[in-house]
């Protein structure tokens, strides 16, 4: 197995790993630290099915059954679709349902079928972010915690008209909302970094709305600066894994055609 870094904040290929073999454990945990110390791998698997895409995932920790996409049915529950042709394509800058109390601390998505063109994901080291903050910025956010909730999507969508007013009341009806702190310490690493996104994040909890809204939109734009950014460019076949706990992500809805990726997400701690 060779591992090869991408960009000088995150992002590594891992090449002469076969996905679709069983692989020993003191290779799962190479795989495993690799990622924790590049965020983002890149894997090609282009066999890889959606049992072993599962298994897999299962190896690194519990997977989840996702909040709202769909998936792949009975007995592949734990395998969520994204298809563009469904409108499933999370093109604005986000860390994956921090609305929950838990979100995944990794996901595991598979490029099943790409446009000629376009579709690339843009990935974003929230912690490389967290680091070129001024010290009296640091201090600032020290303690703060932000509310992240699922009906900003929704919201979204209602004002460009692709939600209905019902739709708008019955997500907010569904109180899906947690708190997390704006800064987060990795758990494995002990790392701080950026845990607040466009998607989800609503406020920073006890500051004035002015004042709340200025801070957000500095730390969003800040955190997708080009020096802390790596943009994948998807083949067919294409495993990516990345660590919620340290990144963000988009998918560049530039493309024509079709777009499906399949996706297991590994469940996580608190965030702290």
């Amino acid at each position: 197995m060779q591992i090869r870094r991408l960009t000088p904040a995150l992002g590594a290929e891992i090449t002469g790993l076969d996905l679709t073999s069983d692989f020993d454990d003191a290779t799962l945990d190479a795989v495993h630290d690799a990622l924790v110390q590049n965020q983002v791998l890149v894997i090609h698997a282009p066999g890889l099915t959606p049992e072993q895409h599962m298994a897999l995932g299962r190896r690194i920790g519990e997977i989840e059954i996702h909040a709202f996409f769909p998936n792949l049915g009975p007995g592949l529950e734990h395998v969520s679709v994204l298809d563009s042709d469904e409108g499933n394509t999370a093109s604005m800058w986000h860390t994956d349902e921090t609305f929950l109390p838990h979100p995944p601390m990794g996901t595991l998505t598979q490029a099943k079928t790409l446009p000629e063109v376009g579709g690339d994901t843009m990935f974003a080291s929230t912690s490389a972010a967290y680091d070129a903050l001024s010290p009296n910025m640091k201090l600032y956010l020290d303690g703060l915690t932000a509310l992240h909730d699922l009906s900003r999507t929704t919201e979204l969508r209602y004002r460009f008209g692709g939600a209905s007013p019902q739709q708008y009341a019955d997500a907010i009806a569904q109180d899906r909302r947690t708190a997390h702190p704006v800064v987060r310490v990795h758990p494995e690493t002990g790392a701080k970094g950026l845990f607040v996104n466009p998607t989800y994040t609503r406020h920073i909890v006890g500051l004035p709305p002015d004042e709340s809204d200025a801070i957000l939109a500095f730390l969003f734009q800040h955190s997708v600066k080009e020096h802390f950014t790596y943009r994948h460019h998807w083949r067919e076949g294409d495993l990516l894994m990345w660590d919620n706990r340290s990144t963000m992500h988009r998918v560049l809805n530039d493309f024509p055609g079709r777009r499906l990726m399949y996706r297991v997400s590994v469940v996580g701690a608190a965030a702290r």
